[in-house]
């Protein structure tokens, strides 16, 4: 069929977050009819398995930007916290006729760390100790830290209490690693967690993606793969971390089936036999030079 854009409203339930649906018709939306206008969701914003909407906002849809994907826009209007979710948002996708190539292999050096941490149905403190426990340990590694406090009421914290912290690091090549931590996990009862722990587990695995290397985050490797994949008949080339997470692995898997496109996968070693040694994986692929035939010609 013709995926046809303009307006359109869908609610997600509770059983998954808003980020699950997202990430699975980004490389949908993009070759549409028309424009993505205006894809107004309501359920879960934050839940500890799915991408949240701040990492949507802030790395994901940037990361559209590399493969000629225009501007797109991620509002929040109200937070939806697991497990009864009551949030909404806004989202404009623009159209493209093709994608362009990507060749992103440098990495360059941590500039910058940014992050939101927000909180809804608690008291504003909370996200303020998460706060000072996350730059408690990444001011020991960079002394340009800043994390928003974002506090709700009302209508606008949705139907559930909770609190996340997610973290985006800036490289000076532009790269953006993110990860987040979301209050409320399966293991959250039995350990007693408390706001400074998740402060503390987000800092610690922002630095486990930076140590892993590469441009892309764990979170983002199989939509990267996906826009590779449907992007024209010329290479695309992207540095990865040192590992593949089993979702990337099965993304492959199902790239080689449904569009006979196999990836070359390549190992490469900075500092061999040393301390500072330091492992990648550049992927790079042919794409298929999928084109957007359902667009309207003007």
């Amino acid at each position: 069929g013709i995926i046809t854009g303009g307006n359109i409203q869908h609610d997600c339930g509770i059983s998954r977050s808003m980020g699950w649906f997202i990430e699975g018709i980004l490389p949908l939306l993009v070759f549409g009819k028309t424009p993505l206008t205006v894809l107004q969701l309501t359920g879960i914003t934050n839940d500890p398995k799915d991408l949240s909407v701040d990492t949507l906002r802030t790395v994901t849809l940037p990361l559209l930007k590399n493969f000629g994907v225009g501007e797109s826009s991620l509002i929040v209007k109200r937070r939806g916290c697991f497990p009864k979710g009551g949030g909404e948002l806004e989202l404009r996708v623009p159209m493209a006729r093709e994608l362009q190539p990507i060749n992103i292999t440098e990495e360059g050096l941590v500039a910058r760390v940014r992050g939101t941490a927000f909180c809804a149905k608690v008291s504003p403190s909370i996200i303020n100790r998460t706060i000072e426990a996350c730059r408690g340990v990444l001011n020991q590694l960079l002394p340009d830290v800043y994390i928003n406090a974002d506090h709700n009421r009302g209508q606008k914290s949705g139907l559930s209490a909770g609190y996340s912290l997610q973290l985006v690091a800036e490289t000076t090549t532009g790269v953006l690693i993110s990860t987040e931590c979301t209050a409320g996990g399966p293991t959250a009862a039995s350990t007693g967690e408390m706001p400074e722990d998740i402060g503390i587990q987000a800092a610690n695995q922002l630095l486990e993606e930076i140590r892993r290397g590469g441009v892309i985050d764990s979170q983002h490797q199989p939509m990267v793969l996906m826009f590779m994949a449907l992007g024209p008949e010329d290479v695309c080339k992207v540095r990865f971390g040192s590992e593949l997470t089993p979702q990337s692995v099965r993304t492959l898997q199902l790239i080689r089936d449904a569009f006979g496109t196999v990836f070359k996968i390549k190992r490469d070693v900075e500092g061999e036999g040393t301390d500072k040694e330091k492992v990648t994986i550049v992927l790079s692929c042919l794409g298929i030079g999928y084109k957007n035939m359902s667009r309207r010609i003007v």
